[in-house]
């Protein structure tokens, strides 16, 4: 009878550690997407800090492809890289460095777009994948304290999300968060466009500075994209170029301008770029002459509505 029970006792300690066993490796989400305690974010991600109002956020030039990180594979998702937008962040770096002595907050991305999307809310950037999960609030932190930093010194801060765009019209897509027939709208009637303005990527500047117009903002002779447009970068919107046309194509700003402009960031106000590759991201020179007209460009909208100290 002694060994009976004995028998049994061990029957039932070992089925109870099979199912627990059994539990853990069959648990797909778990042995899919469980984080690798070896797995070091900082290989790519890279960060500067900065020394002036202005962080740059540069999500998709990266081209690194960890093993740990599967590709993305859920709906909905674009992968395409654009291409030499990291090396452009830089590029801007070193030109507000040369000219006026400051430096620019950067946050960029190392990592494939195929494998994390980090201008896209936290699910369809990921995919659901942990690894991939990490990384993000990784970088989302970045630009937080990027921000947190710059708004300490200079009370506000411009942000601006650096993209590439692939459509036919070689021309900067200035985003602001509004679609092509807004800012047509806009522009056709002044007080349209202070409405509108309310709901764009510089309602912080609005609600900051009442003295500040939205249609000047953007169709002014000193508006952002006209500077540009001035400076041989063509530019929409802008005072030659009001408003995309209804058969282009046209970025008007994703997950990051909308998030990091919005009521939660009151000091924050900004803009995302979608840089056309000729004649801008297509050489060394091209980089550098773009980077010198913006940084005349941004330094003159810092200079006007943050501090002209630096």
């Amino acid at each position: 009878m002694y060994f009976s029970k004995a028998l049994s006792y061990g029957i039932i300690v070992f089925t109870l550690l099979f199912l627990i066993q059994c539990g853990v490796d069959h648990n797909p989400e778990f042995t899919e997407n469980a984080p690798e305690q070896n797995f070091d974010i900082s290989t790519v991600i890279e960060v500067h800090s900065g020394t002036m109002p202005l962080v740059i956020s540069a999500p998709h030039g990266g081209t690194l492809s960890p093993s740990p990180i599967p590709d993305r594979s859920c709906p909905n998702i674009t992968t395409v890289r654009d291409r030499n937008t990291t090396e452009l962040a830089y590029d801007m770096s070193e030109q507000l460095y040369k000219k006026y002595g400051v430096r620019p907050y950067i946050v960029s991305a190392l990592i494939s777009r195929r494998k994390i999307d980090l201008n896209r809310d936290l699910y369809l950037a990921t995919c659901g994948n942990r690894i991939a999960m990490d990384v993000w609030h990784e970088y989302h932190r970045q630009i937080e304290v990027a921000i947190d930093a710059a708004v300490e010194e200079f009370g506000k801060v411009v942000f601006i999300d650096l993209h590439g765009h692939g459509h036919a019209v070689q021309r900067l897509e200035l985003g602001y968060l509004l679609s092509k027939s807004e800012l047509y709208d806009s522009y056709q009637d002044e007080n349209v466009a202070e409405e509108l303005g309310e709901k764009s990527s510089f309602r912080n500047l609005l609600s900051i500075n009442e003295d500040v117009h939205f249609y000047d903002l953007m169709f002014a002779k000193d508006a952002f994209g006209t500077l540009m447009e001035k400076s041989g970068f063509p530019s929409v919107p802008s005072l030659d170029d009001p408003f995309p046309h209804s058969s282009e194509g046209y970025f008007n700003g994703g997950y990051n301008t909308r998030r990091y402009t919005s009521e939660e960031y009151p000091e924050v106000f900004g803009l995302q770029i979608e840089a056309n590759f000729e004649g801008v991201r297509d050489s060394d020179i091209n980089r550098m002459e773009f980077s010198i007209a913006f940084a005349d460009a941004v330094m003159q909208m810092i200079n006007r509505y943050i501090t002209d100290e630096i």
